[in-house]
């Protein structure tokens, strides 16, 4: 995923608001379907308890990411995922497939996921845009 700075050539922490930060910049070179009006949610459980949540917003053709949760106004267009910050990170840093850790329980899914399907070419242009290069 990149998150890495071309200015600075450092990465933030995963699962950080800088680290959220990279990954809006990433995304604001991202052109989507002016269609899709979509929000995901992740939230990231830490040992100690404490949360990491923060969400990717996909409208006007446009992608972008924020700390925080997406707020109540999206409840209709929100997919919501769940895990352990060891999940998370494989997912993230690893390339652990999500459909593996959502087999075994270990990713939960909160929202319709027939918003996913429907969204699915602006999921490959995210997936894309936070892809290392080639």
């Amino acid at each position: 995923m990149v998150t890495t700075d071309p200015r600075s050539g450092q990465t933030p922490a995963i699962f950080t608001a800088a680290w959220v930060a990279r990954l809006d910049a990433a995304l604001s070179e991202c052109s989507v379907d002016e269609q899709v009006d979509l929000v995901l949610e992740h939230r990231v459980t830490s040992e100690d308890g404490s949360v990491f949540c923060w969400h990717v917003r996909v409208a006007g053709g446009r992608a972008s990411a924020a700390t925080g949760p997406a707020g109540d106004g999206y409840a209709d267009r929100r997919v919501a995922f769940a895990s352990d910050r060891e999940t998370a990170r494989a997912m993230a840093k690893d390339g652990e497939s999500i459909q593996r850790a959502f087999a075994e329980g270990r990713l939960h899914l909160d929202g319709d996921p027939r918003l996913l399907i429907g969204a699915r070419r602006a999921m490959d242009a995210i997936g894309a845009a936070l892809s290392p290069p080639a």
